[in-house]
């Protein structure tokens, strides 16, 4: 049987991490074999070409993406809310379809709630309880408060302990957006103010 002062012995609720991870500067160079030198320069350009390309590719990405966002608008009105295969002449894309949105702040829920209503607003977005996290300096800065009364802390450290949440569209919002846009434009400005996560791959 444990003892009262085992049984009493508080939980650590921030454990630290059990191994050390050794930091190591870097202030010397070395020269490899002639074959990594070269694999090294290939490196470098292939990144300094891939930004090239990154950046090329954007431009056909946003075309792409603004010819699907109409497309999905179509089906989804048309009760055909899922993901789909957009032809090339020799290969494809497909347009990613899913029920989660971004996170949006105080201010562009009560912009959507202007622009549709507070029961559109009520009806599509929901508090996103998952996007609150611990404000680390204020953790740091009342680190003793936090472990021994993380329940009963002090108002002003309670009240700055959290950054606030954000909000986010509501599972099935895609249906339930319908009885609120009246046109396709309309629907598809709907659905980009809810910051729905809709891309290609």
């Amino acid at each position: 049987m444990a003892k009262p002062q085992e049984r009493a012995k508080k939980v650590e609720p921030f454990k630290a991490r059990k191994t050390r991870v050794v930091e190591t500067k870097i202030e010397d160079t070395i020269t490899p074999p002639a074959e990594i030198a070269r694999a090294i320069d290939a490196f470098r350009e292939c990144q300094e070409q891939a930004k090239h390309f990154e950046g090329e590719a954007t431009v056909h990405k946003d075309a792409i993406l603004d010819f699907s966002e109409g497309e999905y608008v179509k089906r989804a009105l048309a009760g055909m809310n899922r993901s789909f295969k957009v032809l090339g002449d020799q290969s494809m894309v497909t347009y990613v379809v899913s029920d989660f949105s971004a996170g949006l702040t105080e201010e562009e829920m009560e912009e959507f709630a202007k622009k549709w209503g507070e029961k559109a607003a009520d009806d599509l977005i929901t508090r996103d309880f998952g996007s609150i996290r611990f404000d680390a300096d204020v953790l740091e800065a009342n680190y003793d408060e936090v472990v021994k009364a993380l329940q009963v802390l002090p108002n002003e450290v309670l009240e700055n302990l959290f950054k606030p949440m954000l909000m986010r569209a509501k599972p099935g919002a895609v249906e339930i957006a319908k009885r609120y846009a009246k046109t396709p434009k309309e629907f598809r400005g709907l659905l980009k103010q809810l910051k729905m996560k809709n891309y290609i791959k």
